[in-house]
């Protein structure tokens, strides 16, 4: 039996987590790399634990490893923090993924590399009724920006030299284990400790809970990575969504309805107001869904309710 292997950079991460598990669920012989930890087939492999940005060791473990499929995730995600540190932001991003295709270029391997970008490129174009990959880039802010460059160097690298490259956009995606940086994590955070402390002042404090996004479970997202590597058109960009929108009001009211909390405020806090807040960002999924074997298994209810769960039993 030929075993098929991949390399995952950012393998620590939230999103690489669940993809390096997948993978080894799938029976892949999975190599994951990140800054703080080195992976073969989920035991530590110190050897290949290496910065993005280090070219010579990403050099080493491509050649040395020689996947059939690189999945390339690594990079900051947490986009208010690409604000403060913008240099960073744009040499992780844009200069980590050079390495990355330079490595390859350089040993002449060929797999199959899936670019993880984000729905965040489309930036003011997300306020239509439904986003589709033909929509312009209009990014607007670090992390937006970097990624649609980082997108075009993929691009570049595809045309000129023929690389097996596919290019994803993922919109809003969460689960258990998600840190509580991100929204629906926070505040299923927040509502599994009121719920332990049995308050008696459930107030929940937010930005502005009347933006719409389109969110899927974590679980389908890599299962949409692992099906974009293997049947997707090269060279091709494709949306990973569900294609349904949800108010965070809505997030907030299901995540307190699983808790059994019945009776809570939503209280907005003017300071949480992002400035420039895109109101509505919804990915069209139909080239995803029509072009792979892939389908959403997983509801926002279902994803919500294990997200609660998690935190009730982490706090």
């Amino acid at each position: 039996m030929i075993v098929l292997r991949a390399l995952v950079t950012g393998a620590s991460g939230f999103v690489g987590g669940y993809l390096t598990d997948r993978l080894t669920q799938l029976n892949y012989e999975v190599m994951g790399i990140s800054r703080t930890e080195g992976l073969q087939n989920k035991s530590r492999a110190i050897s290949y634990n290496c910065d993005i940005l280090d070219q010579n060791k990403i050099e080493f473990a491509i050649s040395e490893f020689k996947p059939d499929y690189i999945f390339h995730l690594a990079a900051p995600a947490y986009i208010p923090n690409s604000f403060k540190e913008p240099k960073h932001t744009y040499n992780v991003i844009f200069n980590g993924t050079f390495n990355v295709l330079q490595a390859v270029k350089n040993i002449g391997l060929d797999p199959k590399i899936l670019y993880v970008s984000s729905a965040d490129v489309y930036g003011r174009a997300g306020n239509r009724e439904l986003i589709s990959e033909s929509d312009n880039f209009d990014p607007i802010n670090p992390y937006a920006a970097s990624k649609a460059c980082a997108e075009i160097l993929c691009k570049q690298f595809y045309e000129t030299y023929g690389m097996q490259i596919i290019i994803a956009r993922p919109f809003n995606h969460t689960g258990p284990g998600q840190a509580d940086d991100f929204v629906c994590s926070n505040f299923a955070r927040q509502i599994a400790e009121m719920s332990k402390s049995m308050s008696t002042d459930s107030k929940l404090l937010t930005g502005n809970v009347d933006v719409s996004r389109d969110f899927l479970d974590v679980r389908d997202v890599v299962n949409a990575y692992i099906e974009l590597a293997s049947h997707a058109k090269i060279g091709e960009v494709y949306n990973v969504s569900s294609g349904v929108p949800i108010t965070v009001r809505n997030i907030i009211n299901l995540l307190f309805q699983e808790s059994g909390i019945k009776n809570y405020d939503i209280v907005v806090d003017q300071e949480k107001i992002r400035q420039r807040e895109i109101l509505r960002r919804t990915g069209n999924n139909e080239k995803l869904v029509t072009e792979t074997h892939w389908k959403q298994t997983i509801s926002i209810n279902k994803t919500l309710s294990d997200l609660y769960n998690y935190w009730r039993e982490s706090v």
